[in-house]
């Protein structure tokens, strides 16, 4: 090199700046999943069961409306006006079908008391000598 040209200019900041910006953007992509992981956190919770029709006598399978809340107890709708302890007052055969969380099941309408029965993620059917009026989803402690 001569006296006539300039010294090359090297750059030294566009490596540093380039580990801010990739963090930046990893955790803007965490929290992106995060948040959507825990928006859909309910899905996957079900339960199957049988009741009897108050109009005709017969046998009809049912099933929750997707997603019920979970630790909330739910009144099984078709059993909800019945008088408990009436014929055919209750929801029997239960079968809980979610994926990750515990279907308590109890007798009572407001879920009180000691569930009768808690069926875990995947369970077969119950006998439908397994009656109950109420259902409450708790993850596995």
């Amino acid at each position: 090199m001569g006296a006539d040209q300039p010294a090359p200019i090297r750059r030294r900041g566009s490596p540093m700046r380039l580990a801010p910006a990739l963090f930046a953007l990893a955790s803007a992509l965490a929290l992106t999943l995060s948040s959507a992981t825990s928006a859909h956190a309910q899905e996957g919770l079900g339960l199957n069961y049988k009741y009897t029709s108050t109009s005709t006598g017969d046998t009809v399978s049912a099933s929750l409306p997707d997603q019920p809340p979970l630790n909330e107890c739910l009144l099984i709708q078709q059993v909800a006006e019945l008088e408990p302890g009436a014929p055919n007052a209750d929801a029997f055969a239960p079968q809980n079908t979610s994926t990750r969380a515990n279907a308590q099941i109890f007798e009572s309408d407001d879920c009180t008391g000691t569930a009768k029965v808690v069926l875990k993620p995947g369970s077969a059917q119950q006998p439908d000598d397994v009656t109950f009026r109420a259902v409450k989803f708790v993850l596995p402690g």
